[in-house]
Parts: structure tokens; sequence; C-alpha cells
């Protein structure tokens, strides 16, 4: 490896916004220059444009995946509360049934209560299927024996949304649903977007050296970059990492071997094909 120091300090933290920015912001640096050759290598601007598109892709991906969960977050909470609130009402008419001689004090015993009883607590979609079922379970035990319905809500309508509800809850707990969505390849793209990076900064920093400060970190601002006074010392790989295989070899990356199977709804792949110069 060999060392070069860049006399301004990046002001970098490393997240998929600020690497969309700058990606973005130079992009429209390369193609608006009006100097007649290209200031950066032909690599840069090709890896400039790759970066741009994927990143502008995965901030829309991730804008996506949060919208979708918000969704089902909001509809989760909206059946976990109206499910809730019928499986209390239940315990609740029966217990105002025994109370008023309506129905016989042995009823509650069905349910593994005894008159009188407190109403179950629930304060979690866990307890709120565990209480059910053990509802269930117990009404149809006491049916079975003889009992009449209940009303006001009766067992039949308890059951359309603690059903309803343990769809939601089933897709909530599912990884496939619910967690945040898998980007193939993603942390070795962003390092070597990193990189890119660093490296374009780093050229500008020789370039912008011979300017007053100020005027340096406003020519960097309109890069997208935010400096400081300071220094940087970059590493710089004398091999670097190729993400851009030939389309002969992407079978043969790890990543590929790694991420292999169908693709899912929750998964966003990238061509990381790096077109040659």
């Amino acid at each position: 490896m060999r060392k070069t120091i860049a006399m301004s300090k990046l002001v970098y933290n490393s997240t998929d916004e600020e690497r969309l920015r700058i990606f973005t912001a130079l992009s429209e640096f390369c193609k608006n220059s009006e100097l007649e050759e290209a200031v950066l290598e032909e690599n840069y601007t090709l890896k400039i444009e790759k970066y741009y598109s994927i990143f502008d892709r995965l901030i829309t991906y991730q804008k996506f995946v949060q919208e979708e969960q918000q969704k089902q977050d909001k509809e989760f909470y909206d059946l976990y509360e109206k499910a809730r609130v019928f499986v209390l009402h239940y315990y609740q008419a029966m217990y105002m049934a025994i109370e008023r001689g309506e129905l016989l004090v042995s009823t509650a015993n069905y349910y593994g209560l005894i008159y009188p009883f407190e109403i179950p607590e629930i304060t979690k979609g866990e307890e709120l299927l565990a209480v059910s079922e053990k509802l269930f379970e117990a009404d149809s035990m006491r049916v079975g024996s003889g009992g009449k319905y209940f009303a006001n809500p009766s067992i039949g309508a308890v059951k359309v949304w603690v059903e309803k509800f343990k769809e939601v809850w089933e897709q909530k707990t599912n990884k496939f649903n619910v967690k945040k969505g898998e980007v193939e390849n993603i942390d070795n793209i962003r390092k070597d977007a990193d990189r890119c990076i660093a490296e374009i900064h780093n050229f500008f920093d020789k370039r912008f050296s011979e300017y007053k400060f100020e005027k340096q970190i406003q020519l960097f601002e309109e890069l997208g970059m935010q400096v400081e006074p300071g220094q940087n010392i970059f590493e710089e790989e004398t091999e670097p990492i190729d993400l851009f295989l030939p389309e002969e070899d992407q079978e043969k990356s790890p990543e590929r071997k790694n991420n292999s199977g169908t693709n899912s709804i929750n998964q966003l792949r990238f061509d990381l094909f790096f077109p040659e110069a």
C-alpha cells in the first residue's frame, strides 16, 4: 500500500444518503463541466454514474420498504386493538351475565376461572393469541356440554377479529415480510464507493490547493462534499477490489454463491458489470 496525504479533511459519515448526495453532485459536475478535457479519468466518471444509479435506486427502495413497514405496523396495531377489545368484552359479557344471574356461577369454571374473576390482562400480541386460543377451546367445550352461545359479542365475531389479527401477526413475525430488505453484496459496494469518494476528494484536494480554504469549501460543496481544515491519510490498495465482474465471472463470485436462490420481494440486486472504457 502507498499513503497519500490530503490537505483538507473530508467530513463524511458513510451513510447511503451522503453517498447519493455526493455522487449526484459529481455526476452533475462531470456532465456540466465546460472544460474541453474531462477533469476526471473516464474510469472515475463511469464509476460515478454507476454508483449514482445504485444509491439512487437503493434510497428509493429503502423508502419503499419503510413505507410498507409503516403501513404494516398501522394495520397490525389497529387489528390488535380490535381483536383485543372483542376478547376482553367476551369475558366481561360473561362476567356481567353471571352477575345478573343469567348464567350459573359454574360457567366460569369452563374457562379455568372462579367467579368473581379478574378479566385477563392483554398487553401484547403473544398474550392476545394465547388468551384467545384458551378462550376458544374452553368455549367449545362448554357449548359441547350443552351450554348456550353467548351474544354481544358472539364467539364467532371474536374469532373473526382474532383470525384477522393472527394473519398480520404471522406476517409481522416472518422475516421475509418484515425485516429490512437484503441487498446483494451491499457491504462491498459501500466500501468501494467510499474508497472512490476518498480518492476523488484527494484528487480535487490537490487541484484546489492553490485557493484559500474558504474558496476550497465552496468548491467542494459543488461536488457534494463537506471539508474542514486538517489532513486525511488515505491508504490506496495496489490491487483494488474489482466489484465490476464480467458476466461470465459473476456466477463465480462468493457473494453470488452466498446469496443464491430465488429473488424475493425484499431483495434488491444490482448489475455490477462495469463496462470497459
